[in-house]
């Protein structure tokens, strides 16, 4: 449910003649016993002393406002004492709606029933009602129910938003202030001016809301100093119930924005910023932040005021992001990196059984993706380099990196993912994850006197050391043309050895493909650059399932 744009308009009507409230008010008697008048009585204030000189009105239930002024016989004052009489009143149903001016309160009693031969008594205090106050169960939308309550009167009725308008009538004449409750929102707009012959349609605009929450960028205890700058390095910041009202957050419309904010104080520019995921479990933002200090501080805004607007550029391809799945849609494999060229298409092998592939599986962030050995996710378009795009899959005598998060159902021989004769990531139930690339001999490399003459495979091997069946494992790879390699499992390094075997270079381009194995993957990001320790382990801290770092929680 969305509410930032939502606008309520309370069109307050005062024909005094909607009612179904009782009254506290004395009514007794009928002229054959009584004598009296058809209708008498008298108004006090709330301080013991007479309502003098009170302005009375005694509305038929049909009349309209708008025909003109309720005839002389329908209107009266009281005197010095209080009291007041109207004679000759016809039998009907009424609304008796006193005003007294120098004090400002006021009373009124509706579906007052006058019959033949019937003198009605009605007397009360008069009180300041102050305000008409409409209390919101909910966010406000077409359907949605408030009750009305007007201080200091009988009125007590439900109302229903209907095209953004609660019509709420039958209110004393006068000036009243507005007070509106929505949820845990007390809106005050000031004085109404309602009279006995217009109709006042107020136009209430949703609050500002804004919420503010900061997330230090210190390590974490325990975590040794960054060996290395960092720069350009996408983080993923995390609202949940345990550190904001995420089941409200989840439903407002809004913007929200990021800065940093360095130990002085100072403020930096905003920050590229995309939403993942914003549900009433969990919100997930990614952030690219452009410089990291750890002694600065994230700032993470929301300000419903404004208008939603996101960034392309949190994952940038000129930064090497050629590809980022988080697995956050409902239905469709979406690519997160900047030019988004390689959605992925979810397929499954003819075996004549039902595919387990499940996109809302839950995940290291948000959600994730279960997959079995039959089925399988093709990056679209990804076969071969197509000269009009900027970014492609195919990395040969380049920069290479991935991450992901995987979670295997066993640790038997099985296939992560893949591009036939280029790359792979497999698992061995001997060697661990085994890295594999594909280095093709470069052409017309003996003529030119080169000693890239030969075409071969490489391989890395983690070992089998941390990894468990039925667990998160975070693998992150990074191959430098110089050559030089960076390979963690989960927070550790891996100090892998390079093995290389004959390949005949031959190769025809084949699709990325993820799948082969039985369990879940997420947060996949596959790129052209060489990610060092600080920005790996990094990642592992920003992007790990328990006590991930940094750490967000409400601004006071």
């Amino acid at each position: 449910m969305k509410f930032c744009k939502n606008i309520l308009a309370v069109s307050i009507a005062s024909t005094a003649i909607f009612g179904g409230c009782s009254s506290d008010s004395q009514i007794a008697g009928n002229s054959a016993e009584t004598g009296s008048p058809e209708l008498a009585g008298i108004f006090l204030l709330d301080n013991g002393k007479p309502a003098a000189f009170a302005r009375v009105h005694c509305v038929p239930s049909d009349f309209d406002a708008a025909s003109g002024e309720l005839p002389a016989a329908y209107t009266t004052d009281t005197d010095s004492t209080g009291y007041y009489s109207l004679d000759s009143i016809p039998a009907g149903t009424y609304a008796v709606e006193t005003f007294h001016e120098e004090s400002g309160k006021r009373f009124l009693v509706q579906n007052v029933s006058i019959t033949e031969d019937d003198s009605i008594a009605v007397s009360d205090t008069l009180r300041a009602p102050g305000s008409v106050e409409i209390a919101f169960n909910s966010l406000i939308e077409d359907g949605t129910s408030a009750m009305v309550t007007i201080p200091g009167t009988t009125i007590l009725r439900k109302v229903i938003v209907h095209a953004q308008k609660a019509i709420i009538d039958s209110l004393p004449t006068d000036t009243l202030g507005l007070r509106i409750y929505i949820e845990n929102d007390t809106l005050d707009y000031g004085d109404v001016f309602v009279k006995s012959d217009t109709t006042v349609q107020t136009l209430v605009n949703y609050p500002l809301i804004e919420y503010t929450f900061v997330a230090p960028l210190a390590l974490p205890e325990g975590e040794d100093t960054l060996s290395s700058f960092v720069s350009d390095i996408p983080l993923a910041l995390r609202l949940t119930a345990e550190n904001s009202d995420i089941d409200t957050l989840a439903r407002l419309q809004g913007r929200w924005e990021v800065v940093r904010i360095s130990k002085d104080g100072k403020r930096s520019k905003k920050l590229p910023i995309v939403n993942s995921v914003l549900d009433e479990k969990e919100a997930i933002f990614w952030v690219s932040v452009d410089s990291l200090n750890v002694s600065d501080s994230l700032e993470l805004s929301f300000n419903n005021a404004l208008e939603p607007g996101y960034a392309h550029d949190v994952f940038p391809t000129n930064r090497s992001y050629s590809l980022v799945y988080h697995f956050d849609s409902e239905t469709d494999i979406k690519d997160d990196a900047e030019k988004g060229y390689f959605d992925g298409s979810l397929t499954a092998a003819e075996t004549g059984t039902e595919t387990v592939a499940n996109l809302n599986a839950d995940g290291v962030l948000g959600t994730s993706i279960t997959l079995d050995a039959t089925t399988s996710i093709i990056a679209t378009n990804s076969a071969k380099i197509d000269s009009t795009r900027k970014v492609n899959l195919s990395f040969d005598g380049k920069q290479f990196c991935f991450s992901l998060w995987v979670n295997l159902e066993s640790l038997k021989q099985q296939t992560i993912f893949e591009k036939n004769d280029e790359y792979a990531l497999r698992y061995s139930p001997e060697q661990g994850f085994v890295v594999e690339f594909y280095h093709i001999a470069t052409e017309n490399a003996a003529d030119e006197g080169a000693t890239d003459t030969a075409s071969y495979k490489q391989t890395w091997a983690s070992g089998t050391k941390g990894i468990e069946a039925g667990k998160w494992i975070f693998i992150a790879f990074s191959k430098h043309s110089i050559p030089q390699t960076n390979y963690f499992i989960n927070s550790a390094p891996i100090e892998a050895e390079e093995t290389r075997s004959d390949w005949d270079g031959n190769r025809e381009f084949a699709d990325f493909k993820i799948g082969g194995f039985n369990g879940k993957i997420d947060e996949l990001m596959l790129g052209s650059a060489f990610r060092d320790d600080s920005w790996t382990r990094l990642t592992y801290l920003n992007q790990k399932p328990e006590d991930s770092w940094p750490k967000l929680s409400a601004r006071k």
